[in-house]
């Protein structure tokens, strides 16, 4: 079962932002984006996994013209709501993106690789619309982090599939050289330790990878 096409799952994704925690995330995790971003001129961009548009307000407050996508209907009505100037929203799936070959300069996706049934699939798909030269930036979630080591205590994360970062270096690496930031270090108990001198005694939870595309995987058609 997609639990991305449940109301209550899309409800819970925006309250978490609303609460302390929350907040303080979304910063670290905004933060480390920026911080890849830097030097990306903003222009068209396709953002993979959309949900409710959380990422899109912030990639369209960077200046991008956002085509978000997402294949949950009830994710989607979340994210038109809030009317973001610069976004267009579509239902499609990201293993058979609707768009031509090279046709966009930059595409996003945070935390939707985990959920994804054929990540290879997915990757061919964004190698095929990804214009030479162009950035793919990606938030994923650590196989390693104290959430990684509990999640099948979570209803939104026991059946995701969550990858070591050495498995992200090596599935990035057919784009080219990836460059990695890391933050949202969770305690055992789930405290936030970022900036904290127990900080380096856990893994991160969240690590947000820059790559430009300076190979040809030979999937256009």
């Amino acid at each position: 079962m997609n639990i991305f096409t449940e109301i209550s799952t899309a409800e819970e994704y925006d309250s978490f932002y609303q609460t302390q925690q929350g907040r303080e995330v979304d910063r670290i995790e905004k933060v480390l984006m920026q911080g890849l971003m830097n030097g990306t001129p903003p222009g068209e961009m396709l953002e993979l996994g959309c949900g409710t548009g959380h990422w899109t307000d912030f990639f369209c407050q960077k200046g991008f013209q956002l085509t978000a996508i997402d294949e949950s209907d009830v994710m989607l009505a979340i994210a038109k709501k809030k009317k973001l100037k610069n976004a267009v929203f579509q239902k499609a799936d990201a293993s058979r993106l609707p768009f031509p070959d090279q046709s966009f300069s930059v595409i996003a996706s945070v935390t939707m690789l985990e959920f994804v049934e054929n990540i290879n699939q997915v990757f061919d798909e964004i190698d095929r619309v990804l214009k030479p030269g162009g950035i793919l930036l990606i938030g994923w979630l650590n196989a390693l982090s104290e959430l990684g080591k509990n999640k099948q205590n979570s209803h939104t994360f026991r059946n995701a599939r969550l990858y070591f970062p050495s498995q992200i270096e090596s599935l990035l690496s057919r784009f080219g050289t990836p460059i990695v930031n890391s933050g949202v270090y969770y305690s055992p108990s789930f405290e936030l330790l970022d900036g904290t001198e127990k900080q380096n005694s856990v893994h991160p939870a969240f690590i947000v990878t820059s790559v430009q595309k300076t190979k040809q995987h030979g999937n256009i058609r």
